[in-house]
């Protein structure tokens, strides 16, 4: 009596074998494209060149350790706000700081922040990227004394 189903043949199995393949093969790219593309790797430009620079970056910071300042961030009605006092409590007048606000996940999403000083020792910023979430914040000076402070915030 014959078989009512076709018989398995070879050229089924390398159709079968081909079409496996074409599909993990196909993931794998599309996986492979869309983690090169959000996000490239790197945290910080030029990183290499950076860590040339570490000496000078540890220099910096026993410079500011030795100034004894203490900062304190605060958001406020959208704006972030931080306060610098010196190691008497008096405070830090005079800054010109430079900020940005980092996002731990998306690098396109980070944005520069530009600090006023309404009164003596509060500086203030408009907060342009204010996404809900986990952020960093990175102040340091652009002139003047050693001052560097990186803060982890959160959004509501």
């Amino acid at each position: 009596m014959r078989n009512p189903f076709n018989p398995l043949r070879g050229w089924h199995v390398l159709i079968l074998i081909l079409m496996f393949f074409g599909v993990t093969i196909g993931v794998n790219a599309t996986f492979v494209t869309l983690a090169l593309s959000s996000h490239p790797g790197e945290d910080v430009p030029r990183s290499y060149v950076q860590g040339l620079n570490y000496n000078d970056t540890l220099d910096r910071r026993h410079a500011q350790a030795a100034l004894g300042w203490t900062a304190r961030v605060n958001q406020v009605d959208g704006e972030l706000v931080l306060a610098i006092d010196d190691a008497d409590g008096a405070p830090v007048t005079g800054l010109d700081l430079a900020g940005r606000m980092i996002h731990p996940a998306d690098t396109g999403a980070d944005c520069d922040l530009a600090f006023s000083e309404p009164r003596p020792g509060v500086y203030r910023s408009d907060m342009p990227c204010g996404d809900v979430g986990d952020w960093r914040l990175r102040v340091h000076t652009v002139d003047g004394p050693p001052f560097e402070m990186v803060h982890a915030l959160r959004l509501p």
